[in-house]
């Protein structure tokens, strides 16, 4: 964990310091500057972690630290529907937001949650147990920011 909470950190420094413009051009300066040696997916999933997005400079779209958390309002407006029954939890989503969901729940690590596989617009959540999905579901509503239904399949 010391090595990513590294990697962050020099990212984030990285985007203050230069007008970065995009991902292979950050995996080069992480590389000569700070000796770190990472992949453009790595890269890619730590600029959600640290919800950094683009802004326009001088004709330019250079990354930026965001003020507002970005995946927050997305999941709100990704969502359609939550649900489980006795082995999986299913969440329906917006066409071509599902692997956003699915990685935004990859990235929180739940020790209840074994891992997802996202379609086009479905998400499959694997719970670590079937004897706690009820519980699991309602903490993954809490965390999507979608309210938690009474009846479920």
């Amino acid at each position: 964990m010391q090595k990513r909470e590294h990697r962050l950190r020099a990212i984030r420094e990285l985007i203050q310091k230069y007008p970065i413009e995009d991902q292979i051009e950050l995996v080069d300066k992480l590389q000569k500057l700070y000796g770190i040696d990472t992949t453009q997916s790595i890269i890619s999933r730590d600029l959600r972690v640290l919800n950094i997005g683009k802004r326009s400079d001088q004709g330019r779209m250079i990354y930026d630290v965001l003020d507002k958390d970005v995946q927050s309002d997305i999941l709100r407006n990704a969502i359609i529907d939550i649900t489980y029954n006795e082995t999986l939890i299913v969440i329906k989503t917006m066409p071509a937001l599902a692997d956003f969901a699915a990685e935004y729940i990859d990235q929180q690590e739940w020790p209840e949650v074994l891992g997802t596989m996202a379609g086009e617009n479905t998400v499959f959540v694997v719970p670590a147990s079937v004897k706690r999905i009820k519980e699991l579901y309602e903490l993954m509503c809490q965390k999507l920011f979608f309210k938690i239904r009474d009846e479920v399949l």
